[in-house]
């Protein structure tokens, strides 16, 4: 009994030992969490003839927050944008006068998530369960209860993001992308993926705002 009472608190220690390695990394993996991927393009399609374009419905978890996100900024960009998030496929838009559609998938959608760590007669306790350190951010965010001995740990928000850009009239895919980001919080997370992807319209989009 002895040696698996050993055993649990080494394998604790060395879980608290990887939430603090993380921590040192945490403001250098907050502001270069994006992984950028090679943006694909139709070649010689001009972006210009893009008036109007429909934001579908993201599949996936958290996909009505990211095609919410997908509307907001192209409008802020100037774009005008239809709303179509209750379905997810191209059918029946031609109907809208539409000249593109905006769609995808969210491969990740992890928000952020809260552990207390703290020490009782030399024993250390999780009180919720072990998250997977890997590919996240932990920051120590203080005592709690304001006890000396006990700690919140925040596990950031994770978000990836696959998009494409399908014209209408031709059917074809006329730009694909994806990126992912941690942050603080999902909403930052979306925000930032969702503004990484706009950002590689650019070149190709003179008009985007």
């Amino acid at each position: 009994m002895k040696n698996a009472d050993y055993t649990d608190s080494g394998n604790r220690l060395h879980r608290l030992n990887l939430l603090l390695l993380a921590t040192a990394y945490s403001l250098l993996a907050i502001f270069t969490g994006c992984a950028t991927t090679k943006t694909v393009v139709k070649k010689g399609y001009d972006f210009s003839n893009i008036k109007k374009i429909a934001v579908l419905k993201f599949s996936g978890d958290g996909g009505e927050a990211v095609s919410n996100e997908f509307i907001r900024q192209l409008l802020s960009a100037g774009v005008s944008v239809v709303d179509r998030t209750d379905i997810e496929n191209t059918a029946d838009v031609k109907s809208l006068g539409v000249d593109a559609v905006v769609s995808g998938n969210v491969v990740e959608f992890n928000p952020s998530n809260k552990l207390l760590v703290f020490k009782e007669k030399g024993k250390i306790t999780i009180s919720d369960r072990a998250y997977p350190i890997s590919g996240t951010t932990v920051l120590p965010t203080g005592s709690a209860f304001g006890l000396e001995d006990a700690n919140v740990y925040s596990v950031s928000a994770s978000v990836s993001i696959s998009a494409k850009i399908t014209d209408v009239s031709t059917g074809e895919v006329v730009w694909s992308d994806s990126k992912s980001y941690e942050a603080l919080d999902i909403n930052t997370a979306v925000g930032l993926v969702v503004n990484s992807l706009k950002k590689s319209l650019k070149p190709f989009w003179k008009e985007l705002q």
